[in-house]
């Protein structure tokens, strides 16, 4: 979420006169430093995470802003002519994708295969269990890859360089979630902000860059 909050802070900064300072990292990662109680304001984050901060009593009010959803890429041109999951079980390919035991992707992609009975064709072919999105595509672009499953944005954010398959998979509904924490040294900024992303304008912030 980091280009949509990267926009986001300078609107902020226009409308209350303060910085905003963006702390980049991924939802699993930043999450053991907020339960630390790390000073920070709000967090940014997709499900389940903002289910873990309310558990842990450090929420103080939250806004959806947009949703995630897991996507099929190719190279441009699709030149393996991909159309859905099921020409993955083809075992000349070579698939990358998020490691399911870090990545929400790559879990909620395993669980579709599971469900279509695909999980032990399909894993065969993968080649990479990445710890990032931008791991995963890069391998895609730079060839090592001929098709991958990551979240739509990344489509959006590598655009030219990808070609985004649409399938007709069906994914649960992931959340984008700005969170305020209760130990934020902010706290009336913090819920400044937090009205700023209820905007509508926000909301198309994050839908403009694939969210």
């Amino acid at each position: 979420m980091a280009a949509p909050a990267q926009t986001i802070g300078p609107l902020f900064r226009e409308k209350r006169g303060v910085e905003v300072l963006i702390d980049l990292g991924g939802s699993e990662t930043l999450l053991p430093r907020i339960l630390a109680g790390a000073p920070g304001d709000v967090f940014i984050c997709h499900d389940p995470f903002e289910q873990k901060v309310k558990e842990a009593g450090r929420w103080a009010g939250s806004t959806r802003v947009g949703l995630l959803k897991p996507v099929l890429l190719a190279r441009p041109g699709n030149p393996l002519n991909l159309k859905s999951v099921h020409d993955l079980t083809n075992r000349n390919l070579r698939i990358g994708i998020g490691d399911p035991r870090y990545s929400t992707c790559g879990a909620l992609f395993v669980e579709l295969l599971a469900k279509k009975g695909l999980q032990n064709e399909v894993m065969k072919q993968v080649v990479l269990q990445g710890r990032t999105h931008a791991e995963i595509a890069n391998g895609l672009i730079l060839g090592s890859l001929d098709a991958v499953v990551v979240w739509k944005y990344v489509a959006r954010l590598y655009e030219g360089k990808v070609q985004l398959v649409p399938t007709a998979d069906s994914y649960p509904e992931v959340n984008v979630t700005v969170v305020g924490l209760r130990q934020s040294p902010h706290p009336e900024l913090r819920d400044a902000f937090l009205e700023l992303c209820r905007s509508e304008q926000v909301k198309t912030i994050f839908a403009q860059h694939g969210y």
